[in-house]
């Protein structure tokens, strides 16, 4: 075999994984593949009409994204969610928005606020229509407007790479209407107290509203996934069984469909 040609089948496979694994994490993130549900590769194969060889390459990528765990005599499963892991999360996310945000309120500037009351107006339509997908991707714009203005770039990566972590939850938290059209409320007025502290320019009053925003984000997303039993209490989550009464063959079980990309915000 030419060169050349090997080398295009690997660049081939490599975004053909890449592509595969976009759309794993986009289904965990909707909650049709539900924490502790398999994944397997001939079924994944199946529905994305390939081999097996990008789809394993495709399953490291969602583990390397946080998003899946590899469980002895289980193999590959969508990361359970629980209460340790997703206390740390916050932990971590209290840690980096608390730095962030004390240079923010230090550098703020009018077109900043404006941007941000600006998103907050967008939210609140959303939440007359009940449209809890745009208002995710506006909270996704109003934290990144937010971060950016700090000027620090890996600070902001870290940041997102955090929040990639957190998505899950948030997304699962949200899928009973309910759930999100009080999520949509509850982030309003968040967002209104973290402007109005940015807007004393006092990066103490500042880091107090972030921590408030996030704690109030971790109690509100904890309380609908114990609700929905889709949290575990303790431990890490990685090697514990789907709850009672979860289902677990999901959308892998569907018929077979031609290899797509499943486009999401941002």
């Amino acid at each position: 075999m030419a060169q050349t040609d090997l080398a295009h089948r690997i660049h081939a496979i490599q975004n053909t994984a890449e592509v595969i694994a976009q759309s794993l994490k986009e289904m965990i993130y909707e909650a049709e593949l539900k924490p502790g549900e398999p994944l397997i590769q001939e079924r994944i194969a199946q529905m994305f009409q390939v081999s097996r060889v990008p789809v394993r390459d495709a399953l490291q990528l969602v583990i390397a994204a946080g998003l899946a765990v590899s469980v002895p005599r289980r193999g590959v499963v969508v990361r359970p969610l629980s209460s340790r892991h997703l206390e740390e999360l916050f932990e971590v996310r209290n840690i980096l928005e608390g730095a962030a945000i004390r240079t923010v309120s230090r550098n703020r500037t009018p077109e900043l606020l404006r941007g941000l009351r600006a998103l907050i107006r967008e939210q609140e339509a959303c939440l007359k229509a009940g449209d809890v997908k745009r208002n995710e991707k506006l909270d996704d714009e109003f934290h990144r407007a937010l971060y950016e203005a700090a000027g620090n770039t890996r600070l902001l990566e870290l940041i997102l790479g955090n929040w990639n972590m957190i998505k899950q939850a948030r997304c699962a938290s949200t899928v009973a209407p309910r759930h999100g059209k009080a999520w949509i409320a509850s982030s309003i007025q968040r967002h209104k107290a973290l402007l109005g502290a940015l807007e004393t320019k006092s990066p103490a009053q500042a880091e107090a509203a972030i921590s408030e925003n996030i704690n109030g984000s971790r109690r509100e997303i904890s309380s609908c996934l114990k609700e929905m039993g889709w949290i575990d209490a303790a431990g890490d989550g990685a090697s514990e069984a789907p709850a009672p009464g979860r289902s677990v063959t999901g959308p892998l079980g569907r018929s077979p469909g031609k290899l797509h990309f499943r486009g999401r915000r941002e």
